[in-house]
């Protein structure tokens, strides 16, 4: 840590509601060997960050107690050992174990990405946690190619809304989803153009599909 202190949001007594939240001040991270220091633009708000400030997510134990785990920001810092092609002053988007609900953050330039330039700061920060995550599931666990079909659990979450739409762009035969409402059913056909949803309280979407 150093002398500076930054501006973080923190929770009153560990745990609360939204109304225990409050802007406390912290010092600034050091950034280690091979880290940077990023300094923040933009933060994302899940679902696992309402979760911990409720006590009821367990965070890595490598995690600040600040809660967010995807930002976008500028590079203020770099360790002794950084990854190639990141350089002081680069526009980036990344993932964290925490700590983004701050002024400033200190996280492995391994999980940084170059922020595109037409993206704004608040696009690029809300692309990490559910896009990366979708990515993941649909092509390196679910081995996804074109013109294969695709099912997502929990089609209106914003993992399967990512998932959705990387599906269909790379060219899915179809796109299905289980829900657990008609409501939902509804969106993800209108707004997202799936193939066809089945609501999991009231059909046996195994044997429909």
């Amino acid at each position: 840590m150093t002398d500076r202190m930054m501006r973080a949001i923190d929770v009153k007594g560990g745990r609360g509601s939204a109304d225990a939240l409050f802007i406390n001040e912290i010092p600034v991270p050091e950034p280690g060997e091979t880290q940077a220091l990023i300094k923040i633009k933009a933060f994302g708000l899940n679902r696992m960050d309402i979760l911990q400030r409720e006590g009821k997510y367990p965070v890595p134990p490598q995690a600040p107690s600040t809660m967010g785990v995807e930002f976008a920001g500028t590079i203020e810092k770099l360790g002794r050992n950084p990854e190639i092609g990141f350089k002081l002053g680069d526009e980036v988007f990344g993932l964290a174990y925490g700590g983004a609900y701050a002024e400033y953050i200190a996280v492995s330039t391994h999980m940084l990405i170059h922020k595109p330039v037409e993206l704004s700061w608040e696009e690029a920060a809300g692309i990490p946690e559910t896009w990366i995550t979708a990515t993941q599931a649909l092509y390196l666990i679910g081995g996804f190619k074109p013109g294969d079909s695709v099912l997502w659990h929990a089609g209106a979450s914003s993992v399967s809304i990512a998932g959705i739409q990387l599906a269909k762009s790379d060219g899915a035969s179809a796109v299905f989803v289980t829900v657990g409402s008609q409501e939902k059913i509804d969106f993800c056909l209108d707004k997202l153009g799936v193939t066809a949803g089945y609501n999991y309280k009231t059909q046996d979407w195994a044997s429909e599909l």
